[in-house]
């Protein structure tokens, strides 16, 4: 008899024996009964279920339950696939009709922008890491959408496809294992294609200082996972300590303060959620950061978009005097308004896949001030629905 026979009969063996344990301390009124039509999976979850209401120690129990689970061959929890060492996020499907109105309002201000405009799509940890999954995993084809997406944007702005990149690196740490973020050498991977998209020479690894900050960093990921067996992250920062390079962050939530450092370590330090660790990067994402140097240039950059590029703008600093990062999710239409894209010589809009099928969020590029208000009314009426 196969192994894949067994295991399902000796987990249900296992769980009938709790039974009469239970019964002997609870009363068997409390315990889910099992019957015939019952899939395995179904009564493993009320299993679950009546261990959080019953026992004092039923966290323990539960992870019992979640290993037999594993034991019987699961490779995924609730979304998340458990792969060798790492946990892997499942983003699901496109919402179909907000991922189209996204991309009809990217195409309509690349069309109309007048400065130079890039635009990025970051495929997500399943994409690069599919090896963790199993290969029946009905997961949403990235790498065709993100060549789709940009064919509809040929001639009208500057595409960066950093996917073949990070896929000829996929056994590399590009991924953190317990959140769903580029590591520092994923950032570095993606920083590299995209310097010479915008026409600049990317650093060479070793002129970068490496500082390791914590190596037991446990991200958003495995604080949802029912599967915890998984060894913290180590999280690692970039520093480009050549030629004497100095940097201001300002942020500009509500009020104006600014670190000088682009990694202001005081705030992990100061963190009380193990997640937060990551806001070591510039201070986090409050919306609206300029990041200044002492470079003698008059290069500047303006990036539009969502958590998922900040960790790289640290390496892109190194070669622009001003760059401005802008949440179009913080800001509302007429705070966006406000912001004159003709201040800066270039523009880059990046997202993650997740964001660009999830979120209506990259609707707002056409609020962004590139043309004169009659202008821009036009773009803001042809997308509107």
């Amino acid at each position: 008899m196969s192994k894949r026979k067994i295991l399902p009969g000796l987990i249900l063996a296992l769980l009938l024996g709790a039974a009469g344990v239970w019964a002997l301390l609870f009363g068997r009124g409390s315990f889910p009964a099992f019957n015939r039509y019952y899939q395995l999976d179904d009564y493993l979850q009320e299993f679950e279920q009546a261990l959080a209401q019953n026992l004092p120690f039923a966290d323990e129990l539960s992870s019992l339950a979640v290993k037999l689970q594993m034991i019987g061959g699961a490779k995924e929890l609730d979304g998340i696939y458990v792969g060798d060492e790492i946990l892997v996020e499942d983003i699901g499907q496109p919402i179909e009709e907000l991922t189209q109105r996204n991309i009809e309002s990217l195409v309509a201000f690349s069309d109309q922008s007048r400065i130079p405009t890039y635009f990025m799509l970051l495929p997500t940890k399943c994409a690069i890491k599919q090896s963790e999954i199993p290969q029946a995993a009905p997961l949403f084809n990235q790498r065709q959408f993100i060549e789709q997406t940009y064919n509809q944007l040929l001639g009208k702005a500057t595409v960066v496809d950093v996917y073949p990149a990070l896929f000829a690196r996929f056994e590399e740490d590009l991924y953190y294992k317990t959140a769903p973020d580029l590591t520092a050498l994923g950032d570095y991977c993606v920083y590299e294609v995209l310097a010479q998209r915008l026409d600049i020479t990317p650093r060479p690894q070793e002129d970068f200082d490496i500082q390791y900050v914590t190596h037991s960093y446990y991200g958003e990921t495995y604080q949802r996972s029912a599967y915890q067996d998984i060894s913290p992250d180590v999280i690692a920062l970039y520093r480009y300590q050549k030629n004497n390079r100095t940097y201001s962050v300002t942020h500009s939530d509500g009020y104006a303060y600014t670190y000088d450092s682009l990694y202001p370590q005081q705030l992990m330090e100061l963190s009380e959620q193990p997640e937060d660790v990551l806001d070591v990067i510039l201070g986090g994402n409050t919306g609206d950061i300029t990041i200044r140097s002492n470079l003698k240039n008059e290069n500047t950059l303006l990036i539009v978009g969502d958590d998922s590029i900040l960790p790289v703008i640290p390496f892109l600093a190194a070669h622009y005097s001003q760059i401005r990062f802008i949440d179009l999710e913080q800001m509302s239409a007429e705070e966006i308004e406000k912001i004159d894209c003709s201040d800066y010589q270039r523009m880059l809009i990046s997202y993650s896949v997740d964001t660009f099928i999830h979120q209506d969020v990259v609707q707002k590029v056409v609020y962004l001030n590139t043309q004169d208000q009659e202008e821009m009314k036009t773009i803001q009426q042809a997308v509107q629905p």
